[in-house]
């Protein structure tokens, strides 16, 4: 109901579980074992059948799942730390429990043995808990002397977003979070770990689908490489090919934590091509893919991390730095037959090992991925998963871009994949690999019918069937004759497979489109809250047909188990059918549902999978047990619940691959709270994995080992890397547990929570159920962090809606528990929330990557209006003067304020910014507010308001523009509090290019906001009232004006018009809501001119992201460069919270200098008041920021285009409404 894998029908064979407050995937002998150990498990077994009342037990249940709760749960243990009270209660109750239990074992020793192992735990957590104040105090004192106290993070935020990575699998939490600032920082902080007794696990993004990043151990400190994010440059090197031939290319030197997205634009600026690209390019960092030799689609050209990478920095767990070259590089991918050698040199460039590997020690005969040999000759570094070092930086070769490149999609029909088997086989061998020269097969993609339902692929075929697989290609060439020659390769061989249709992307757009349905593959989560198993595996091409009909065939067996598993559960609800009132005619009826369960049973059993895939079977019984049951609404509401409860855990097995050398994705969604389905799952992933090894594969090409594939892996490997292990880390710093503890998947777990019904009451009267319900499905892949406005990791934010997510998550297990140990029913614990909400600009970025579609611009909301509900929010004195200013309209408060707080105020804010700035730190945020708020200067607001040179005009009047000549048109212009108040000359200028493009302009009454501040803010009575005085305002005025055709409502803010459309206001005024500067460009404004200009897309784009189109269209700025980041003003939030601000800003000033290119000014375009605003902070880079409508009329009426507006505005009639 709540979060991940809850449902609603409930498990008529489920074994309840006695550990309380156990919201995880772990069944009690699981936690059990984990806690206390095999023993206390079998004991507890054998003393089952001994109880009387069962107190003992429950007492003895309640001990373990507080001991439990605490230790996962970083809020809760954080409150054991900084709380007296809350220690004893805990330590207090627990032993005095014990106690009890221990009085009543009549003499029983295994409970004396239950009671002395439950106690130990006790006592050594209490001592952990007691122990951990002093061990911050030296973590603080030694690590924050190699990197900064700053960068040594403990808060419950930091500690739950490093406790797992993609997987959501978890077992400990970590001691601490280090952030590195420079690379040469790592290796000491490894020396201070180890000193302190404490193992040390390296964290690029978190993007690993195996538990690599996992903390496996507890004292283990994460070192977060994120800010280890420059690209130091690309420069040109000589290298020897084939035949002794010397050749020049290009190579790139990345720092570890660069997201492999940024090095791949860097090096697309350039020409050239980054090759490696796994699929979580968007947000995996450069030393993880090292750490895991990652591939991607362009692995079929290319192959993989180890065949692209020239040479990389590590710092070693004895706290020396190496550097690790290879010394033959080829400028293409290894291929079998090839000896490939690297040095190693240490820091003072001595020479202190060689290796050299076959192209077979690389990759197994036949494969073209392999990553299981995880010693790899004793390469530092590369395939270990972070077990033997931390890589801080690397330097890969890149590749000239092919300048044509054409992109396919293929749809396959047909009742199996042997067809789409045979054509990618077939396609593999008529672009042999390497290709020297012509026409190149550049990607080769593909997934299965159960992805293309999953999201929602738009068919391109006019067959109305769903294909059974889609294959994507990238085709190359140095011509376009060359890429159409390839086009015609596949063309020719689609001749002989008549199932198989082809689409050619007509231009870039289009291809960016087939590709887009690529990267929604993760929404196969969402049928099971977003948890899933991710298996990858590496078959030989010649295999694939086979394997295709394997999974087939395993999926008919899944399917078929599933319908006779109801079949069973329609036998149960109708031999135990409840109905106490009934008057003896429900009986009869039961020998005949029986008798239908029995014969459809016998039909499901010897059906075929395509009658098994139509569900006709199934649904044809439904259909003839409702008929039976007609009346009886108890019994077929109860049929519905075990049909829906039993297709809800139904095991599916959807692919797709990198089908250009045989990686195939396996992935299984599950219910991580449903034990069986878990285990089953476990057992169809074995099952696979045996078959992958019968048919000559590898179980992971690309994705690692890590915590879900060790068992499969050969027993010499994972030895022969212990010895290398145990060479270059002897103290076992690195990563314990990692690669080598077979017992680890007994332990792990994945949130999951199975709410009782007080429970669910709980997040009800807290108020958080409707906020748990909007992350569900969160499948931490990152995608989310790219163009978030609160990650930055330079300056310490790591608040990107992953990370939020798995805070929020952890916060409602805290709640839960406090609710119902503590008694507490004043939701103390809320107030952590408010930092994951306060981080946030409301700009929805994150929604359009996210494949799940989670909106955490409207999480965050909500999250401020359930923290201001309880009264926990807080909003500084500030913040509360500006939201009444903005829903005032009285004329005489707007111009008081705007005398006292805007011009006065402001001219005060900026002497003291700059008497201040001595004192200022350099590098991040004062910690007083007064201090926060003077680190920039506002900009100065003008002299006088739109309202000062209009006509006068009431509260219950409009004001019409009428155009020179004949209007052509008519608009009802909402200029909003940003435009009309704060920086008037947007609204002037909006009118006065209206009117000159002959538009008569409907102006709505003085000082009208649009509610989104208010909203925003989670003053929810202010915003229900804006709005509802809006709607009946623009109602009555559209009623007034019913004999005009409006064309639109225009705006030149995005928050307005995020806040009109919320009304429907389009919908009164030209059924659109649109920005003026659209409008003027649809209407036919075209400008002369040329020169430079800057332009900055605000969070909230009025233009949608097409103002680089709008602009070109309308002319006028020559060439205008698109500068990232947001402007740091985002409202309210600055004035709210300006040391999340002064960091966004720090940011975009970085932006703005690169993009200055070292001119002493420059023009920033935007269109949106608020970011001139904020823009407007630095000016003392030479920036002058410039709305888009201000711009365009000095551009189209000259410097004095105000006088000509006054003349215009004189004109202006009120007229009432």
């Amino acid at each position: 109901m709540l979060t991940r894998g809850q449902k609603a029908q409930k498990n008529p064979q489920s074994t309840p579980r006695e550990i309380p407050f156990n919201y995880t995937s772990a069944g009690d002998r699981q936690a059990i074992a984990f806690l206390l150990g095999d023993d206390v498990v079998r004991m507890l077994d054998e003393l089952r059948d001994l109880r009387v009342t069962g107190r003992s037990a429950r007492l003895l249940m309640s001990i373990i799942g507080e001991m439990l709760i605490h230790r996962r749960n970083p809020y809760l243990f954080q409150e054991l730390v900084d709380s007296a009270a809350r220690r004893r209660r805990l330590f207090e109750r627990a032993l005095s429990d014990l106690e009890v239990i221990a009085a009543s074992a009549d003499g029983e020793t295994r409970v004396g043995s239950i009671v002395a192992a439950v106690r130990r735990e006790v006592e050594r957590f209490r001592k952990v808990v007691a122990e951990t104040p002093d061990l911050r105090r030296r973590m603080r004192r030694e690590l924050g002397a190699v990197v900064g106290v700053k960068n040594v993070l403990f808060d419950p935020f930091a500690l739950v977003s490093h406790a797992t990575d993609a997987t959501d699998w978890r077992l400990h939490l970590p001691v601490a979070v280090v952030t590195p600032d420079e690379e040469r920082q790592v290796a000491p902080v490894l020396t201070a770990i180890s000193e302190l007794g404490l193992h040390a696990i390296p964290r690029g993004a978190g993007t690993g689908l195996t538990g690599g990043a996992v903390p496996l151990r507890s004292g283990c400190v994460i070192i977060n490489m994120e800010k280890l994010n420059r690209i130091r440059g690309i420069a040109e090197c000589q290298f020897e090919l084939d035949g002794g031939r010397l050749e020049k290319a290009a190579v790139i030197e990345v720092e570890a934590g660069v997201v492999t997205e940024k090095a791949m634009h860097e090096a697309d600026h350039h020409g050239l091509v980054f090759a490696t690209d796994p699929t979580s390019e968007w947000s995996c960092t450069i030393g993880g893919n090292i750490a895991e030799n990652a591939g991607g689609k362009m692995a079929v050209r290319w192959g993989t991390c180890i065949d692209n990478l020239l040479e990389w920095r590590m710092a070693m767990p004895t706290g020396e730095n190496i550097t690790v070259k290879r010394t033959d590089h080829r400028l293409r991918k290894i291929l079998h037959e090839d000896t490939v050698a690297f040095e190693i040199r240490d820091e003072s460039g001595r020479r202190i090992d060689r290796i050299e590997l076959l192209g077979t020690d690389i990759r197994k005969k036949g494969l073209w991925k392999d990553i299981t040999n995880k010693a790899l000759g004793g390469v530092p570094g590369l395939q270990k998963e972070g077990t033997d070092g931390v890589i801080t930086s690397a330097v890969f070769v890149l590749y000239p871009k092919y300048p044509v490149k054409k992109t396919l999609c293929l749809e396959f029909f047909g009742p199996d994949m042997d067809e789409a088997s045979r054509v990618i086989v077939e396609l593999s061998k008529i672009f042999p690999l390497p290709t020297e020269g012509g026409e190149a097969l550049l990607a080769l993609e593909h997934f299965d019918d159960e992805y293309i339902r999953a999201i929602d692929y738009k068919v391109k075929a006019t067959r109305p069937q769903t294909p059974k697989a889609v294959l994507l290609i990238d085709i190359g060439g140095q011509t376009p004759e060359e890429a159409d020659r390839g086009i015609g390769r596949v063309e020719e061989l689609l001749r002989r497979h008549p199932n198989t249709l082809m689409f050619v992307a007509r231009d870039q757009a289009a291809a960016e489109r087939f590709w887009s349905d690529r990267k929604k593959l993760s929404a196969i989560a969402r049928r099971t809250n977003a948890f899933k198993l991710n298996e990858d595996i590496v078959i030989p091409l010649e295999a694939l047909a086979e394997f295709a009909r394997f999974i087939d065939d395993l999926n008919i067996e899944e399917e078929r188990h599933a319908q006779l598993l109801f079949m069973e559960r329609a036998r149960e609800v109708l031999q135990h059918a409840d109905l106490r009132e009934d008057d003896g005619q429900f009986a009869p009826k039961v020998p005949a549902g029986l008798d239908l369960c029995r014969l459809f049973g016998n039909r499901i059993s010897e059906a075929s999978g395509e009658a098994l895939r139509s569900l006709s079977i199934v649904e044809e019984l439904s259909d003839e047990l409702s008929e039976l049951l007609q009346g009886y609404p108890q019994v077929q509401e109860a049929l519905e619940a075990a049909y829906g409860y039993i297709r809800d855990r139904r095991i599916v097995i959807a692919t797709h691959m990198h089908a250009g050398d045989g990686n195939v994705h396996v992935n299984v969604p599950v219910l991580s709270n449903d034990r069986p389905m878990l285990e089953r799952a476990d057992r169809v992933v074995d099952r696979v994995m045996e078959k992958v090894v019968s048919l000559g594969g590898v179980v992971s090409g690309e994705h690692g080992i890590g915590v879900t594939k060790l068992k499969y892996l050969d027993p010499q490997i994972l030895e022969e890397l212990s010895a290398y292990r145990r060479k270059v880390d002897p103290k076992g710093l690195m990563n314990p547990g990692k690669l080598d503890d077979l017992e680890l998947l007994k332990h792990i777990f994945t949130p999951s929570f199975n709410l009782l019904e007080l429970e669910a009451h709980i997040l009800q009267r807290a108020q958080i159920e409707s906020l748990s319900r909007k992350v569900d499905y969160c499948i931490r892949c990152g995608k989310c962090k790219t163009d978030c406005c609160v990650y930055y990791p330079a300056r310490g934010m790591f608040y990107h809606p992953r990370n939020k997510n798995l805070a929020i998550g952890s916060l409602i297990e805290a709640l839960l528990f406090d609710a119902q140990r503590e008694r507490s029913t004043d939701f103390a614990l809320l107030r952590w929330l408010e930092e994951v909400a306060d981080h946030c600009t409301i700009c929805h970025k994150c929604l359009k990557p996210c494949p799940v579609d989670i909106d955490t611009g409207d999480v965050s909301v909500l999250e401020r209006e359930i923290l201001s509900g309880w009264g926990i929010k807080h909003s500084t004195p500030v913040t509360e003067m500006t939201l009444s200013y903005l829903e005032s309209r009285s004329p005489a408060f707007n111009r008081l304020f705007r005398k006292t707080v805007l011009q006065a105020g402001g001219a005060a804010q900026r002497a003291g910014t700059l008497l201040t700035k001595p004192i200022q730190p350099e590098n991040e945020p004062p910690s007083l507010y007064p201090l926060r708020m003077l680190r920039s200067p506002v900009p100065k607001v003008p002299g006088e308001t739109l309202r000062d040179v209009l006509p006068e005009c009431g509260a219950d009047q409009v004001l019409v523009f009428e155009p020179e000549g004949e209007a052509s048109s008519n608009v009802f212009y909402f200029p909003g509090c940003g435009s009309e108040r704060l920086n008037s000359s947007i609204s002037m200028a909006s009118i006065h290019l209206l009117l000159e493009a002959g538009a008569r302009v409907v102006l709505p009454p003085p000082f009208l906001c649009c509610g989104f501040p208010a909203h925003v803010n989670a003053k929810t009575d202010q915003y229900s009232s804006i709005v509802l005085r809006n709607s009946v305002m623009f109602s009555q005025i559209r009623e007034m004006f019913s004999y005009l055709d409006f064309d639109a409502c225009l705006v030149t803010c995005g928050t307005c018009m995020e806040g009109l459309e919320a009304i429907e206001a389009g919908r009164l005024f030209g059924g659109r809501v649109l920005d003026t500067a659209a409008w003027l460009e649809e209407h036919g404004l075209r400008l002369e001119g040329g020169g430079r200009a800057l332009y900055h897309a605000p969070c909230h784009d009025s233009l949608h992201a097409k103002a680089a189109e709008v602009i070109e269209r309308i002319g006028g700025f020559g060439e205008v460069t698109a500068v990232p980041h947001c402007c740091s003003e985002a409202g309210t939030l600055s004035l709210s919270r300006p040391d999340i601000t002064d960091s966004m800003l720090q940011r975009k000033r970085e932006a703005i200098g690169e993009a200055m290119h070292g001119a002493s000014s420059a023009v920033m375009l935007t269109n949106c008041p608020s970011c001139v605003q904020g823009l407007g902070r630095n000016v003392d880079m030479g920036l002058r920021p410039k709305h888009l409508t201000v711009a365009l009329a000095e551009k189209l009426s000259g410097a004095d285009w105000m006088e000509r507006f006054r003349r215009q505005a004189a004109a202006a009639s009120a007229v009432n409404f």
